[in-house]
């Protein structure tokens, strides 16, 4: 592991802060110039290059504060590399203390710094359409801008009473780091009471984060390598008035890749995450836990068995595999999203609300260019409400053959597999929504021909690995 990203100097800060005070005093001259020859402070042509000089000014003194800070954590950082050249779970300052601080209060701060942002961007357009005498049609598709602003306010007041609402959170490990063939345990501490209406839930995962790409087409994937679900009953959860302890303790198993992020466009990263249904705004934490091959390995666990009292034992029957959108009768298994209601609610308020739109452009005689635009994002939203409402499959397991079954609105498909020439299920991430991770099933064949799927939508690595331990055993009548 070496550090590969560019280091901070303060020669690069105070050019930042140059250029930016710069320019930020240059626009506040410009808007001083416009009043004096406009003789009016709430015209456009003042409030613009005064709102955007105000923060270039405020932004100089703030990045300039920012890069000595991360300069002298740089240089901390450099100095623990060199004390500890074979242990780099001991070089970030965030993993010295006997304590794991929760993200969040940062990212938070980055949320509300740009909705700002987007906002003051974006209100010069609608002002100017609302204050234009002569509208052109193509001129509506402003709308999005601030629709999307209003969706970036909704999502930080939304994280803002969460954290009001729970406060500090930390996790407290036993040992660090956490060992690749060996265990990640500790506890979970809330400076609040939460009383969960459910099941808690309780993940360790391994994700690749990848950045490609370049200018305006550069993004950012994230695909989730390995990952672990535990639940806590609620009536095991360990909530007191002061305050609510989650214990934490999972197995990881060898091959796994080691906590990485010297490089920024390709890193590994291993997240501990809780949450809880509660009244109002749910309890969700997350935290970046340093995992390694420390040569420190332990036995693995029994398989199916719970590896803490408070969690709730793995299990597969009918309650289990209805969550999973699964309904088993003797030989046959019936897959489907049925599981996902609240993405079922989602697409049909979307899509109810794509046809208004639809029908509004019709009557108000919307540009094409617009009509496009709106066609092409209503095709994929489309797309995947026709996934989750009708696509399906049944696997229907014969004398001698495995029949899969995929129905469509288009149209169905039936394969038929021998059941000798069935060697193992695959499970492989189908789609993602946020943290949560949902898998496709396939079954591997003997002859090397193609894998049949016959399930896309189990929640959860490990559901959807003893899902197809299950299916298989049946396969093969065990």
């Amino acid at each position: 592991m070496s550090a590969k990203s560019v280091q901070p100097s303060m020669g690069c800060g105070y050019v930042v802060f140059v250029i930016l005070l710069g320019g930020g005093l240059w626009l506040l001259g410009v808007a001083q110039h416009m009043h004096r020859v406009l003789g009016d402070w709430l015209n456009a042509a003042v409030v613009v290059p005064g709102l955007f000089g105000a923060l270039l000014v405020m932004g100089a003194f703030s990045s300039l504060r920012l890069v000595r800070r991360l300069v002298a954590e740089a240089k901390a950082a450099a100095a623990r590399r060199a004390q500890f050249p074979d242990q780099p779970w001991k070089w970030k300052k965030e993993w010295q203390g006997p304590a794991i601080e929760a993200k969040g209060g940062a990212g938070l701060v980055g949320l509300w710094l740009f909705t700002l942002f987007w906002g003051v961007v974006t209100a010069p357009a609608v002002w100017a359409f609302f204050t234009e005498t002569h509208r052109e049609p193509v001129m509506f598709v402003i709308f999005l801008f601030p629709l999307a602003g209003l969706g970036l306010f909704s999502a930080a007041v939304y994280q803002t009473i969460r954290w009001r609402k729970y406060g500090r959170a930390r996790f407290v490990p036993s040992s660090l780091p956490g060992a690749i063939g060996g265990y990640l345990g500790g506890v979970i501490e809330v400076s609040a009471r939460i009383i969960p209406e459910a099941d808690a839930k309780l993940a360790l995962r391994c994700v690749r984060r990848e950045t490609r790409g370049s200018g305006k087409s550069r993004r950012t994937t994230e695909n989730v390598l390995w990952e672990r679900e535990e639940r806590i009953p609620r009536a095991k959860w360990l909530s007191t008035a002061g305050g609510t302890r989650i214990p934490v303790l999972f197995y990881i198993p060898a091959g796994q890749g080691d906590t990485d992020d010297s490089d920024p466009n390709n890193a590994i990263v291993w997240r501990l995450a809780a949450s809880a249904p509660t009244p109002g705004v749910d309890f969700a934490v997350q935290f970046d836990v340093p995992v390694f091959a420390t040569g420190e390995t332990a036995a693995p666990p029994v398989p199916g068995a719970s590896l803490l009292e408070e969690y709730q034992p793995q299990s597969l029957d009918d309650a289990a595999l209805a969550a999973c959108g699964v309904r088993r009768e003797a030989g046959l298994f019936r897959f489907s999203a049925s599981h996902l209601p609240g993405a079922r609610f989602t697409t049909l308020v979307i899509m109810t609300g794509f046809l208004a739109l639809l029908a509004w452009y019709v009557q108000e005689g919307v540009h094409p260019m617009v009509w496009a635009i709106t066609l092409c994002f209503g095709l994929v939203v489309a797309l995947f409400a026709f996934d989750v409402w009708c696509d399906g499959y049944e696997l229907r397991v014969e004398a001698a053959d495995v029949v899969v079954t995929k129905r469509r609105p288009w149209g169905t498909t039936v394969t038929r597999v021998p059941r000798r020439e069935i060697t193992a299920v695959r499970s492989e991430r189908a789609m993602s929504s946020g943290e949560r991770q949902y898998y496709r099933l396939k079954l591997v064949r003997s002859d090397a021909g193609r894998e049949v799927v016959f399930a896309k939508h189990i929640p959860g690595q490990g559901k959807a690995e003893a899902i197809g331990e299950l299916v298989l055993k049946t396969v093969q009548g065990k």
